[in-house]
């Protein structure tokens, strides 16, 4: 495979897909958008139109497509069933995190993918932005001397309590999915977690965990949790009750590396990411936290027989997700 010849196909066309997953694969030279699969008709329509991809209904259908590689972006629920669908075809794959929703699937869909020979990929879209990067390679290059603490911390509302959120009105069924999936830490800890593996090069040790119930509901809804990484100290701290019945709310994004001859900091809404060392404040690039762009770029790059090595696997997404489930637990305890 090589060039505009890797032809990709979608399973899912919801939110995500729609605002984060087709745009990159469209903008990417690399890789042509040659199906869409979904199973709600009138979506199915809408993308193929806006996209120019052919319109599929159903994985038998799909079959029939020519494709190099799939991506999944379906319901959680169905991940495991796509997944290994793919592998029967042979077919690479970068999936939505989580892999699944409990454990057994994921090693299941790992290893329906490794007996295929094929590789398996999960969409940890926070390694590939540009700011992300540099932290990677700052702290390889020994920038703030050996790492001692890492700070990571995203406090929101999770779209919001109300499907009106000026009229306090309606429930927001969005919210509700993301959370029947499992909590702040299982939806969206699992980035961070991600981060601090691939940043420190080893693996979390929890070592503390606070769970907060906002809301009043079974799983805390704003989770602190320390763990070790090798020595270093790791604090992740994450939040969806946040200003979640306001009709407006300011989130708070930030990353902290603290070493033992610098600091790297990196604050979202204050759109500043600096080096902070002996001799003073550098400023450094500021981008979004999250690069739908760049993960496709690398998986267009991987596809094409390039290393991989920025692109999480199977296996990174099943620690990830078996850490922040872990979490959760001792959280809801």
């Amino acid at each position: 495979m090589s060039g505009s010849s890797i032809k990709v196909g979608v399973v899912g066309c919801g939110a995500v897909a729609q605002y984060g997953h087709l745009p990159a694969i469209l903008a990417e030279p690399g890789l042509e958008l040659a199906a869409v699969c979904e199973v709600d008709p009138d979506r199915l329509a809408q993308v193929a139109a806006s996209t120019g991809a052919r319109p599929y209904r159903s994985l038998d259908e799909l079959a029939a497509a020519d494709l190099d590689a799939l991506v999944i972006t379906s319901p959680a629920p169905l991940h495991e069933e796509h997944i290994t669908w793919a592998a029967g075809q042979g077919l690479p794959v970068l999936c939505e995190k989580p892999l699944t929703l409990d454990e057994a699937g994921s090693v299941r869909a790992i290893e329906a993918m490794e007996e295929a020979g094929r590789p398996l990929y999960v969409g940890f879209t926070y390694r590939f932005a540009p700011a992300a990067l540099d932290i990677h390679r700052l702290i390889r290059e020994g920038a703030i001397g050996e790492p001692r603490a890492l700070r990571l911390i995203y406090l929101w509302d999770l779209h919001g309590a109300y499907a009106d959120r000026e009229q306090h009105t309606g429930v927001n069924e969005r919210r509700e999915g993301r959370i029947a999936e499992g909590g702040p830490m299982i939806d969206c800890g699992v980035h961070q977690l991600d981060l601090a593996r691939w940043w420190l090069g080893g693996e979390p040790v929890p070592t503390s965990v606070v769970g907060i119930s906002v809301e009043g509901r079974t799983v805390p809804d704003h989770i602190v949790a320390h763990l070790d990484v090798d020595g270093c100290q790791v604090m992740v701290e994450i939040s969806i009750g946040y200003g979640h019945t306001a009709p407006r709310t300011l989130p708070s994004y930030s990353y902290e590396v603290i070493g033992s001859e610098g600091v790297l900091r990196y604050r979202r809404e204050e759109r500043e990411f600096v080096a902070i060392g002996r001799d003073g404040i550098r400023e450094l690039a500021w981008s979004p936290e999250k690069s739908f762009d760049g993960m496709y770029a690398a998986f267009a790059r991987a596809l094409a027989g390039d290393p991989a090595d920025s692109l999480p696997t199977g296996r990174d997404g099943l620690i990830a997700t078996q850490l922040a489930t872990a979490i959760t637990q001792r959280a809801a305890r």
